[in-house]
């Protein structure tokens, strides 16, 4: 009976151990997970602060954009001549590229301007912040394991609905630009002789390219408010995360 007893007592104590030893472990895969979330997190942060600077200057540019087009409008028989869209692009730039070290240019030379009727009226503005922190999350399944819940949707949120809410209204003002682009077009299609887009703007205005530039002035405007909520947003975030996680 002792030897029965003490059978049961080692084998409690080995099942014990075993039990004991399981749950150490979880706490320890638990603990390196909240670390590597937390982290994940904090990475991101990085990258929301690379989107602000990037819609801000987007911001810049699409208001550039409105005000050039509001000038165009106001007297478009003078405003549209080559001359004039140099000088006031040279005052309001948009038009813009990147070097191969992804830093902004902005195209004020002479050898931009030679084509400058291909893009200055119908330029809409790409918009492509980053996003790869965030895929990363979803990916590695971290963002599912945020403890907190306001951090994990608000995240959600800012890259996935209010970012569509700007892409939805830089689709309008696309479609905006390529009717613009087909006026041009027509008109030099149906020409007996060949034209040039320089012509077609100056010398074959009429009410329906005035509406349409009317129309991406709204359109223009609509963009300006949705990326000026949207950068509102990344900042809340940033503040949100900073405040939880650091």
């Amino acid at each position: 009976m002792k030897n029965f007893g003490k059978y049961i007592f080692e084998t409690l104590a080995i099942f014990i151990g075993i039990l004991l030893s399981f749950s150490v472990d979880r706490c320890t895969r638990e603990n390196q997970e909240i670390e590597e979330t937390k982290k994940s997190v904090l990475t991101l942060v990085k990258e929301i602060e690379n989107n602000i600077y990037y819609c801000e200057n987007h911001l810049i540019q699409l208001e550039n954009m409105q005000k050039i087009n509001q000038i165009i409008i106001s007297d478009i028989a003078r405003n549209l001549k080559k001359d004039k869209l140099i000088e006031l692009h040279n005052e309001y730039p948009f038009g813009h590229s990147y070097d191969i070290n992804g830093n902004l240019i902005y195209w004020n030379k002479e050898e931009n301007y030679k084509n400058v009727y291909q893009w200055m009226i119908t330029w809409w503005n790409t918009f492509a912040p980053e996003d790869i922190y965030f895929k990363s999350l979803v990916n590695s399944g971290n963002l599912v394991l945020i403890d907190d819940y306001d951090v994990s949707r608000e995240i959600e949120a800012v890259y996935t609905t209010r970012k569509e809410r700007v892409v939805v209204n830089l689709s309008l003002l696309r479609e905006n630009s390529d009717k613009i682009r087909a006026w041009a077009e027509e008109k030099r299609n149906s020409s007996k002789n060949t034209i040039t887009r320089e012509f077609a703007y100056n010398k074959l205005q009429d009410l329906k390219l005035l509406n349409l530039l009317e129309d991406r002035d709204y359109h223009i405007g609509l963009r300006v408010m949705s990326l000026k909520n949207y950068i509102k947003s990344l900042k809340n975030l940033k503040e949100l995360i900073e405040a939880k996680y650091k």
